[in-house]
């Protein structure tokens, strides 16, 4: 077996520059504390750059929420909702009424109904100016509280 060597050697050079270096570090003035609380380390440690780290990362991803969804722009989040929603509801609508369809009397029926409902709106709203000034403060009333 070989000797190992001590992968660090000390000169005197190095023992110098040491001595200096804690003299110096060692004569500097003191800060003076003017809290209460306990002085904290100057040296960092791996938990504080983590810590800080992800502090940078969570302000940073709460800037980029306010851009794009921030005050004013809860429109574009609204509506991306109700796109969603709406596809698996459209859907089940859709199977719903081809289930329905195979039924023999079932979509005169639904042709009947239609029929009556179209005449009945008609009469009710837009066969008088009075009743179509109501529907169009109505529509409006709704168009306002939906958005605002």
């Amino acid at each position: 077996m070989e000797p190992q060597e001590n992968p660090v050697e000390v000169t005197s050079e190095a023992a110098a520059e040491e001595k200096e270096i804690l003299k110096e570090v060692l004569t500097r003035p003191k800060p003076m504390a003017t809290t209460t609380e306990p002085a904290q380390s100057i040296a960092a440690t791996p938990e504080s750059d983590t810590l800080q780290v992800s502090d940078d990362l969570w302000e940073k991803a709460k800037q980029l929420w306010q851009e794009y969804f921030g005050e004013g722009k809860k429109l574009n989040l609204t509506i991306i909702i109700a796109v969603i929603a709406t596809i698996p509801v459209l859907t089940a609508t859709s199977l719903l009424l081809d289930f329905l369809n195979k039924f023999p009397l079932l979509p005169s029926l639904f042709e009947l109904v239609g029929f009556g409902y179209s005449v009945w709106f008609v009469y009710r709203y837009l066969l008088l100016a009075n009743t179509r000034k109501e529907l169009t403060d109505a529509i409006i009333g709704l168009k306002d509280k939906v958005f605002g």
